[in-house]
């Protein structure tokens, strides 16, 4: 956990810690694991944290650190293996110690779900009476997307119901756990990309990768020769996926300010756009949910960026191919410029997704 910590930290990346995989609850305990206060019983639990706080100390692993007191315990027997009401009471009792011994300096994040916040979801509103009312309001709301379905919009749209019905206050949202998979790859990239920006939220993708691999191949964004049935664990010689090489775009690229777009009517296709008028530059990123089709790209208000209201817009084409989640990819194809005539104040242009997996990326220059 230290040596993951300090990695992190080199970059200037915040941790999430997780501190039920030190207890032992990694979804491979047996069914006799103990689990925090247990017929009432918090002496070992105690004495855990006591021993973690301190040892965080002693070795400077309290900057940046977000604490996120237990993963996916709505999960069934997988991490929490006890009742809910067992859960809110290590819950209370947790965040006490942790402000006690850290203040405000650690953030706390919760409650990590693997189900996402909604007004049918009995978990989710149990939790949020309960922090209500004992007083601890996390500081960070945080849920897993992960099955596979739903949205941003429509999850974020339950917390907000939520945190009305209970008088709850709006904090950052973090999706510490988004994307299965099989959408890790470009056009899942940018489609998770638009859908967390749109609302804001932080965002941190699964690892579904397990033993050495786990902490090897930057959760499946590198590979290395020989991977992944014959490689060397402490092997080097990494290359870059095309994943990566969305991820790397939307990093370095898309400079400027965020500009609104909307998602395509049936949820497959997403987009994320800026504008830099610095460096006189407009870019959308736009990824599909793992389904090929057609789509036709508006872009409105185009006076608003300099533009004549009619002309032709050239625009350039940048292609990100997947060739799985070991296949090397060392950049995004260049597929050219291609003129468009608008009026209106508007342009469109398609999109023909042949494939399930490329993502696209379109940039015009600004006067």
């Amino acid at each position: 956990m230290l040596s993951n910590y300090k990695t992190s930290r080199q970059y200037n990346a915040p941790f999430v810690f997780l501190p039920h995989d030190l207890w032992g609850a990694d979804s491979t305990q047996n069914s006799s694991a103990p689990y925090p206060g247990d017929n009432g019983d918090w002496t070992y639990y105690d004495a855990y944290l006591t021993r973690l706080f301190a040892d965080m100390k002693a070795n400077n692993m309290v900057s940046g650190v977000i604490w996120d007191s237990w993963n996916e315990p709505d999960l069934g027997t997988v991490f929490w293996g006890r009742s809910q009401q067992q859960y809110l009471q290590m819950w209370g009792r947790t965040y006490a110690k942790v402000r006690a011994a850290f203040g405000n300096t650690v953030p706390i994040s919760g409650p990590s779900t693997s189900s996402e916040p909604s007004t049918n979801n009995n978990w989710w509103k149990n939790f949020a009476s309960f922090v209500k009312t004992n007083g601890t309001v996390p500081d960070q709301w945080a849920w897993h997307m992960e099955t596979g379905g739903g949205s941003m919009t429509g999850s974020f749209g339950g917390l907000q119901t939520i945190l009305k019905q209970y008088g709850l206050p709006q904090k950052p949202v973090n999706i510490n756990e988004y994307a299965v998979f099989n959408e890790q790859v470009p056009s899942g990239a940018a489609w998770w990309i638009a859908q967390l920006e749109r609302v804001n939220a932080i965002g941190l993708r699964g690892n579904w990768l397990s033993a050495n691999q786990l902490h090897d191949f930057l959760a499946s964004l590198l590979s290395k020769p020989g991977a992944p049935n014959t490689y060397s664990a402490t092997g080097t010689g990494y290359y870059t996926n095309g994943e990566y090489q969305v991820y790397k775009y939307y990093a370095k690229s898309m400079t400027g300010y965020r500009v609104g777009t909307t998602v395509s009517s049936d949820y497959i296709l997403d987009a994320y756009a800026t504008v830099d008028k610095t460096n006189k530059v407009a870019r959308v990123l736009v990824g599909s949910r793992l389904q090929s089709g057609t789509w036709y790209v508006r872009l409105d208000n185009l006076s608003s960026l300099g533009l004549p209201t009619s002309g032709s817009l050239n625009i350039h084409t940048l292609g990100f191919p997947d060739k799985g989640h070991y296949g090397q990819v060392d950049a995004p194809n260049d597929l050219g410029y291609y003129a468009h005539d608008y009026s209106g104040n508007s342009v469109t242009f398609p999109i023909y997704q042949t494939d399930k997996t490329t993502a696209y990326a379109f940039d015009f220059a600004l006067p």
